[in-house]
């Protein structure tokens, strides 16, 4: 019985390792084909910390894809996405379809403010009012749709929602001190305005794959 239960959990480790593992080489490779097609001198033009921030917003994209084609066809979708099963994706739909549209227009946003012009880059894609109005209007668009959508969601997904940005704002502060504090002294690489909407993008991202994980919904 003690035998049967571990292979089951080492078979359910393996297979959300390998979803893990596959989710991220096709992010990487998604984000550096997209950084291919806008040209190396565009991208040699942005510099590490603009094509840093391009890779996250392109991230949050492909993740919002993903997410978008499990709703769409919830059996392929099933064996694609960390869930126990299509009927579980159905079920979800609801509160899955606003997580969509959250990752798309970050992830959108983010670039936009990666590839907009400033008065050091000249060569970006957008105007930065273009940019900064992007911006603007998706921090409105998710208040107003967090306080309209606050009684879809149960407990379970709130709780996680809360644990989330606990761990994205504890792991933002430790890097962002320290990064920070490096630049300050002259012990490390120099901190932009950019690097801090970058770290926090990240870290929001990571932050909610911690509060998942803890609770062991990693494996299913």
């Amino acid at each position: 019985m003690m035998d049967a239960m571990t292979q089951d959990s080492l078979s359910k480790w393996k297979k959300s390792a390998t979803r893990l593992v596959a989710g991220g080489l096709v992010g990487v490779a998604a984000s550096a084909g997209a950084l291919v097609l806008a040209g190396s001198d565009l991208v040699g033009a942005m510099g590490p910390s603009r094509v840093a921030l391009a890779t996250i917003g392109l991230i949050y994209g492909l993740m919002a894809l993903m997410v978008g084609f499990g709703l769409a066809a919830p059996r392929a979708g099933a064996k694609l996405l960390n869930v126990a099963d299509a009927e579980e994706l159905r079920e979800e739909r609801s509160g899955m379809l606003l997580s969509v549209v959250t990752m798309g227009a970050l992830g959108l946003v983010l670039v936009l403010l990666a590839v907009a012009r400033t008065p050091g880059f000249s060569a970006g894609l957008v105007s930065a009012e273009v940019a900064m109005g992007a911006l603007a209007l998706s921090v409105v668009g998710g208040a107003v749709a967090s306080w309209a959508w606050r009684d879809r969601f149960d407990e379970l997904n709130r709780q996680l929602g809360l644990e989330g940005c606990f761990w994205a704002f504890c792991l933002s502060w430790v890097l962002l001190t320290l990064w920070a504090a490096a630049d300050f002294l002259g012990l490390g690489a120099s901190l932009t305005a950019i690097d801090v909407v970058t770290t926090l993008a990240a870290m929001m991202l990571l932050g909610s794959f911690v509060a998942v994980g803890r609770r062991g919904m990693m494996v299913r």
